[in-house]
């Protein structure tokens, strides 16, 4: 199996998030390039991609893609095979999972989405918090 890299960007909040699969084995989580986390695949993601990966690999790869970028209040997704000259999939999205690209490619995307936010959060959780009413205003 080949390395795939799944991004995404767009906004300040998401800057340039990656997700790098080899052979669906090994995992790799980037932001804005730098890798943050490198761990084996559980044996659970390694079933769930399988299938997946196997059913767009054997999609046609586009000669070229036309480069469709996120505008500022939107994101841009890519999925890209290593050994490929064009990415397989480039998609401005309104939100996240991107849809459009199609049956094959749209369940694959929402799999790694899901995995790569997964990653994020374990890495640096976010955690609502309530502000009351007094805590807004502004002190005397």
């Amino acid at each position: 199996m080949r390395t795939m890299t799944y991004e995404r960007s767009g906004r300040t909040n998401t800057a340039a998030q990656a997700l790098r699969v080899e052979g669906l084995k090994h995992l790799w989580v980037l932001e804005q390039g730098e890798v943050i986390l490198e761990r084996d695949l559980t044996a659970t993601e390694a079933d769930e991609l399988a299938p997946l990966v196997e059913e767009a690999s054997q999609q046609p790869a586009p000669v070229v893609l036309v480069p469709q970028a996120g505008d500022p209040e939107g994101l841009a997704v890519t999925l890209a095979f290593e050994d490929e000259e064009s990415p397989r999939v480039r998609l401005a999205a309104k939100h996240l999972p991107a849809r459009g690209a199609g049956p094959h490619y749209d369940a694959l995307l929402a799999v790694l989405d899901a995995l790569l936010t997964r990653e994020l959060h374990v890495r640096a959780p976010r955690h609502a918090h309530v502000v009351l009413p007094h805590e807004l205003r502004q002190e005397e």
